[in-house]
This record gives structure tokens, sequence and C-alpha cells, in this order.
């Protein structure tokens, strides 16, 4: 019999992996249509009741044990309230089906998996299922299965002994799993965790440098169409530190960074932090013209409302802004980001606070 549950939890352990690694968030995989998932995984998790109900062990003529419920939990912490009806129906009929002919067991047993999804699946509309509450779940679902089993088995003297398999069986399965997938999820969310600091600014969570080069670069060598690269660097911002000191200076380029983000959308192209108060800008599809056009925008937006920092205080500062445009100031993301230094710094020399596109750049 050992062997025989042993078999069994490892469908259960395998079905509960499967469905977390290619439709959790913190995972590096993204599967597709993901309005699709909880009807993906309610499947999945029928089809592994199915198998396990194959592989359950038998304990008497009406009663087999295995971890089908205990599936069915699980499908809800990953796929939410549909997943536990869609496999909560599948299991049920299945068991119904599991012999020639129908039984009053067979019958019972498949009206209680049906009823235990749909109640699951009901009360987790309300109460979202999660790794925190989902032992509150597993017990209705063994308390339940458990009454059904002493129904069926009463006043048989080993009624205590099958009761005592079934919930001893059921704890360990659905614990070993579950710490086993809030110890993945831990994992992979220091693994997310370490790949965002790799690519991002610590200080104003934009995209860093090397993150920056990598997206463009890619653009550069997918299109045809005109981008633009902007350069951006506060106006003085030594003089802000020595007279606001560093942590509002750290303040100002947090909202700066949050400025830039809200000028330009994911769709639109990206923004980075290249280091101390220097930013940039990548535009998608877009001219000189409208390079220049955004540039004036970031420009007007820092020169016109102030930035306010510790004790409410508010700090006025401009900013110098460079534009270049592919493919007129040049081939390569590197050239085309020294080009935007370029007029960013001429921009500087001509007072600052002002936009300059590197081709309106004095030689």
């Amino acid at each position: 019999m050992v062997f025989e549950l042993l078999i069994n939890f490892c469908i259960l352990f395998t079905f509960a992996v499967l469905s977390y690694w290619p439709f959790q968030d913190a995972v590096r995989s993204n599967f597709p249509f993901p309005k699709t998932h909880p009807y993906i995984i309610g499947f999945m998790a029928g089809l592994a009741g199915f198998i396990l109900l194959e592989t359950s062990v038998r304990l008497s003529d009406t009663i087999l044990l295995d971890g089908r419920h205990v599936v069915i939990v699980i499908s809800g912490i990953f796929g939410g309230p549909i997943a536990p009806i869609i496999s909560g129906f599948i299991i049920g009929v299945a068991r119904m089906f599991m012999t020639d002919e129908f039984t009053t067991t067979g019958l019972l047993a498949g009206w209680n998996i049906i009823i235990m999804g749909v109640v699951i699946g009901a009360f987790s509309f309300k109460y979202r299922m999660n790794f925190k509450n989902a032992h509150l779940y597993f017990y209705y679902a063994t308390a339940q299965t458990a009454l059904l089993i002493i129904y069926l088995t009463y006043p048989s003297m080993v009624v205590l002994s099958q009761v005592l398999y079934f919930v001893i069986y059921s704890a360990f399965s659905f614990f070993t799993v579950l710490f086993i997938l809030i110890e993945l999820n831990e994992h992979f969310k220091k693994i997310r965790h370490t790949e965002l600091l790799s690519e991002t600014d610590y200080l104003t969570g934009l995209y860093n440098n090397r993150k920056f080069h990598q997206l463009t670069d890619t653009y550069i060598n997918d299109s045809t169409k005109p981008f633009s690269m902007i350069s951006i660097d506060i106006d003085s911002f030594k003089k802000v530190n020595d007279i606001y000191g560093h942590p509002a200076g750290d303040e100002i380029l947090k909202q700066l960074g949050k400025r830039l983000k809200d000028l330009v959308s994911e769709s639109e192209g990206y923004v980075t932090r290249n280091g101390g108060e220097q930013f940039a800008v990548f535009i998608a599809n877009s001219p000189p013209a409208m390079g220049l056009y955004l540039g004036e925008r970031i420009r007007s937006s820092v020169a016109s409302t102030p930035f306010l920092v510790s004790d409410d205080q508010e700090v006025s500062i401009t900013v110098s802004v460079g534009v270049s445009s592919y493919p007129d100031n040049g081939s390569t993301i590197q050239a085309l980001y020294s080009a935007a230094d370029a007029a960013m710094y001429e921009a500087k020399a001509n007072g600052r606070n002002r936009v300059i596109h590197f081709t309106n750049k004095k030689a």
C-alpha cells in the first residue's frame, strides 16, 4: 500500500509543479493568453485527478484512497475560483464512471467532488485562495470527504482506521506539496529581484544603462522606421545638493524619474537613468520633429513645476536636453546616444534650460 500511495503522491506533486511553473508571475516563462489560464489549470487538475483515481489505493470495496481533493485545492491556488469548479466536475464525473455500472458509492463520491469544487470556487470568488489561506479550504475538503467515508462505512468496525488513513495521507500530501510550492515561490521571487537589480537603477527604479542598451539594440536591429534618442541632464545639480543636501537631491532624482515615466509610456519607448543627474529617453517611431516636441515637453514640465522635498520645501530646477534621430544622426545606438549627448552639452553651453537637436548643433 505504501508504494501505491507514493506513486499517487508523485502524480499529485508533478501536477502541482507543472501548474506552478508556466502560470506564475514569479517565474521567467510567460505563458500566453492569460485569460485562459484558470481554464487550463482546471483541466490539468481534472486530468491529474483522473490519473490519481486510476492509481488510488483500495481500502475496502467502497473506499478509495488518493489525493483527488488535494489537487482541487491546489488548482484553486493557481487558477482562482474557476479552476476548482472545472477540476471538481471532471474528477466527479470520472469517479461516477470508474466502474462498468453505476453504484451508489460511485455516485455519492462523484457528487462529493463536484459539490466540493463548486463550494471552493464559490468561496474563492470572495476570499481569493492563496498560500496563506489554502489550508482552510483543505480542511473543508478533508472534513466533507471524511464524513462521506463515515457514512459509507458505518457501522463497520474499520471506519475509524479508514478515516485515519485518509486524513493522514491527505494532510501529508497537501502540506508537503504546499511547503515545496512556497519554497519555490520564494526562490523565484529572489531570482526575479536579482534580475531587477541587474537591470534597474536602485534609486529611481528606471532601467539602468545596461538594460537600456539591450532594449534599444534589439529595436535598431529589427526596425526600419525613424526613432529619436533624448539625453537629459539636470542643470547645476551640484548646487542643489550643496544648498538642500544630498537626501533632497535623491528625492528630486526619484521624482524626475517618475515624471519622465509619466511622459513616456512603455508602448512609446524607454526611460533610463545613466548615472548621476543624467537621464536618457528612447522614443520609437519618432522622426526629428517628434523628438524635439517630446524634449520640449520634458524641459517645460521640469521648469514649470517645482519639486517637493522633505519638510515641504519646493525646489525649482531646470534641465538641458539634447535630441538625435535615426537614421540622420547615426546608424547605431552608440552613435545616436553620443549625438544626443553632444547636443545636450551644447544646450548647456548656450545657457541651459533649452532643447537642441543634433542636426541643429553648431559645428
